[in-house]
């Protein structure tokens, strides 16, 4: 495939550079919030998702991207904080942590951005959120940010499903493109 027919096929596919920048800070803020949280620092999760909302603030869906990044704030308190509870997570406190929480608005940012695709798809994104969700957190487990009960993991998955889904369909009920 030539850079022509690359450059058209990401377009189609809502891959602009924007788009690209946002799904690279996505990244870079999961990280930095897992890694902040091993290591007691919120510095570095408080730099890259300030860097995502200045990204964002720059687009045409910064109403919906704030309104998305709180609620998602919302839920990652109480859902993280449910797991806690259920003994499914452990991150050495009783109420979900701020990095987390954090990690979970970083989320919110990328999908009206860098996982607008699956907004003509919510299902298909939730079950994609599902089948990572133990991946995140196993992941955060092996770099030291928490710990899981890995049997319970599936209780997260199942959330994951649902929540996921419900923020692409908000997500494109709320899009100048699909209105």
């Amino acid at each position: 495939m030539n850079r022509a027919a690359l450059t058209q096929a990401l377009k189609n596919g809502g891959m602009n550079q924007a788009n690209l920048l946002n799904a690279l800070l996505f990244q870079l803020n999961w990280f930095a919030c897992v890694l902040g949280g091993a290591n007691g620092q919120l510095l570095w999760p408080a730099i890259t998702l300030t860097l995502l909302f200045a990204q964002i603030a720059r687009g045409s869906h910064v109403r919906g991207d704030l309104i998305l990044a709180l609620a998602a704030c919302l839920v990652g308190l109480t859902f993280d904080t449910l797991w806690i509870r259920l003994g499914i997570l452990d991150f050495g406190t009783a109420w979900a942590p701020v990095w987390i929480v954090m990690m979970w608005a970083g989320a919110a940012l990328s999908i009206n951005h860098s996982l607008s695709w699956l907004q003509s798809q919510p299902v298909l994104g939730g079950v994609l959120a599902a089948m990572a969700a133990p991946l995140c957190y196993l992941s955060g487990e092996s770099l030291g940010a928490v710990t899981t009960d890995s049997a319970g993991l599936l209780l997260v998955a199942c959330s994951w499903l649902v929540v996921f889904t419900v923020a692409f369909r908000v997500a494109r009920g709320r899009s100048p493109e699909h209105a």
